[in-house]
């Protein structure tokens, strides 16, 4: 009898994924040696491509001594990296905020450019009265201005460092210093904008950063990718005049960690800064002249129309964002038509509470596309990004110093063949992650989207009669990363809709006994959907001992609901990071007058609720035209896409 042949591995299944890559926690780690990372960003030179990471990091606390910038490089797409290699030497001197910038020579090799802060600092003043003040930190003072190296072997070795001249205007003159020293730091990732190369940087008043009305500038060097000696390369600050850009308003009225990118190639000279602020909105400017000169800046909102109010408005359909960075891109793609299209990360919440440092556990990504006007029209957002590693802020002995380690932050994006992925860290480990395609391409047509899902469609009822029972399957399991969600498309007027109508009830009483002794007790465990006090929509979920979530649409006016049309409203529940949000027609909820943001965290404990069990709207007075049941978490863009879609069949081609 002959032996049989062993089974041949090629013919074995492929391992399924069983991480969520919009993890964290999943991403390639660059560099995990604790203390202090920030400002860690990334390029790609070379076929194959060799991976730059550039990073500062310091065995102390943020701001601390023997801050450094280290280079990093990796030859197999981002999987592993090398040992950290000093850009200086010294660990006195601080050297930080180092960004990069990929330019072709005449010969076709490739060229890295390195600019970045180094500078002795300071750490103490006298103010007024005579008397010392300590700075916290002393990376944020700068004398002889910026500096820069450029690589020509792929970032293995690097030029003599260049200073970078910065002009002194009033902001300067008028602190502690009284100009000599500049208050000053960037977070930008340069641009080459109509052949002169820009970045983006911030000047404050005392030197000790965000502190109160510090100002926008830009660096512009019209020449550095063309002369023989990149030292003698001219450099300008802009805007011409005394005066940075500031938000409209806010108490402190920061121009703080601005970007600048140039926004059409039908106008060269057309370029689009934004920012970060401490009122939880973004301030954004455009100008007209290559950065000379600027529009009154504004609060960035999605249609991309600049507007002239100078308080941030529910009305005005603003991009929400805490004291957390941003991280925009133009993008290598461009639409039919020749537009320039961007990528933005930021956290989508309106925090502004323990001075902004909150809010910065779920990134999440919209896609931009240049109008007509050559303004920037945004995409409704989706999860990019989401960290729950450390559980710190529901400690009772949570310190705000923490929450700049309770997330991730201060991205940098990588673009190679229509993909984006970028670098990040939670200022205790620097790591590398990819945007799912999926998840971009819905970005990238949601404005043209008009389709039903059929991926996990499970219940799908059109104008169920009131009081009907509907069987579904048991939800999934929120502890394992599953999700689901419902549509229901709904109409009504507020005179007949109130407080207390149910619309939706999949409540199911069970026996409250865990596998241990009977008993006679009970629980209730599913999910409701139902109208609230102001007219809004609720769902709640919960697992009967306890544990339960209740969020709801958050609209600019709450009654707008109930208007007599038909609206479609979807509540997106999913389990990976334990977030619930909700779509609108074709807005995801932003949380409106009344709320910082438009969703929120679900219960971490909550887990198996059940839900098989549906009774349509028992006592509802308006309309219920439609019901869909997902045992899976949709994109935003998705539900977007049944709103316009209608009442369909299930669509066969599901993206």
């Amino acid at each position: 009898m002959s032996a049989s042949l062993p089974p041949d591995p090629l013919h074995c299944p492929p391992p399924t994924p069983r991480t969520d890559p919009r993890d964290a926690k999943a991403g390639a780690v660059v560099s995990d040696l604790n203390g202090y990372y920030d400002s860690q960003n990334i390029v790609s030179v070379g076929t194959p491509p060799v991976y730059s990471v550039i990073l500062h990091h310091s065995h102390n606390r943020e701001g601390g001594a023997g801050l450094r910038l280290y280079s990093t490089r990796s030859l197999d797409r981002g999987r592993t990296w090398s040992p950290l290699v000093p850009i200086e030497d010294s660990l006195t001197r601080q050297s930080h905020d180092g960004y990069q910038l990929v330019h072709t020579l005449p010969d076709g090799t490739e060229r890295i450019y390195l600019f970045y802060g180094y500078n002795q600092g300071e750490d103490r003043y006298l103010d007024a009265r005579g008397e010392t003040v300590e700075l916290l930190r002393s990376d944020m003072q700068l004398e002889e201005g910026y500096y820069f190296r450029y690589s020509d072997d792929q970032a293995q070795s690097w030029s003599p460092r260049h200073p970078i001249p910065v002009r002194r205007t009033r902001i300067d003159r008028d602190n502690p210093w009284g100009g000599r020293v500049m208050g000053m730091f960037m977070c930008d990732k340069p641009s080459v904008i109509h052949g002169a190369v820009y970045f983006a940087f911030q000047k404050t008043r005392d030197g000790a950063g965000e502190t109160p009305g510090s100002e926008v500038f830009f660096l512009r060097s019209p020449d550095l990718l063309t002369v023989d000696d990149p030292a003698e390369a001219s450099w300008q600050t802009l805007p011409l005049g005394e005066d940075g850009l500031q938000a409209p308003s806010g108490t402190l009225q920061l121009g703080e960690e601005p970007h600048i990118l140039p926004v059409s190639d039908r106008d060269p000279q057309r370029v689009f800064c934004l920012w970060r602020t401490e009122v939880g909105r973004l301030a954004a400017s455009y100008s007209s002249d290559g950065g000379a000169h600027w529009d009154t800046p504004h609060w960035l909102n999605y249609p991309g129309r600049p507007t002239s109010g100078r308080a941030p408005s529910a009305d005005q359909e603003e991009l929400r964002n805490p004291r957390g960075a941003i991280t925009p891109i133009r993008l290598a793609q461009r639409t039919p038509d020749g537009r320039s299209v961007f990528a933005l990360l930021f956290y989508n919440n309106g925090h502004t509470e323990r001075l902004g440092y909150c809010g910065r556990r779920v990134m999440w990504l919209t896609v931009g596309h240049e109008t007509p006007a050559k303004t920037i029209r945004w995409s409704q957002p989706e999860v990019a990004l989401w960290w729950d590693g450390l559980f710190l802020d529901s400690r009772d002995d949570w310190n705000a110093d923490w929450a700049i380690v309770d997330g991730a932050g201060y991205a940098d994006w990588l673009e190679e063949d229509g993909q984006l992925s970028f670098v990040a860290s939670n200022k205790l480990a620097v790591r590398y992650h990819r945007v799912e395609p999926r998840t971009l391409w819905h970005l990238r047509h949601q404005q043209a989207l008009r389709h039903l899902p059929a991926h996990g469609l499970v219940m799908h009822h059109c104008s169920p009669a009131p009081g009907t029972h509907i069987r579904g399957p048991v939800l999934p399991d929120l502890r394992s990363g599953g999700g689901f969600t419902l549509v229901v498309e709904v109409s009504g007027v507020r005179d007949s809709v109130k407080h207390g109508q149910v619309l939706l009830s999949g409540l199911q009483e069970v026996t409250a006994a865990l596998d241990d002794e009977p008993t006679d007790e009970t629980i209730t465990k599913g999910f409701e959907l139902a109208v609230t006090a102001e007219g809004a929509l609720a769902l709640t979920i919960t697992n009967g001992f306890g544990v339960s979530t209740t969020w709801q649409t958050t609209l600019a006016h709450p009654h707008a609901l109930w208007d007599g049309a038909p609206h479609t409203v979807g509540f997106i529940v999913d389990g990976g990071p334990k977030v619930i949000s909700v779509v609108v027609d074709e807005k995801l909820c932003d949380g409106g007058a009344s709320h910082p943001q438009g969703w929120a965290f679900l219960a971490r404990e909550l887990g198996e609720i059940g839900g098989s069990a549906v009774c349509v709207a028992p006592d509802f007075a308006g309309a219920l035209r439609r019901v869909l049941l997902y045992e899976r978490a949709l994109l935003t863009s998705e539900v977007i896409a049944i709103h316009r879609q209608g009442a369909s069949a299930p669509s066969a081609s599901d993206p």
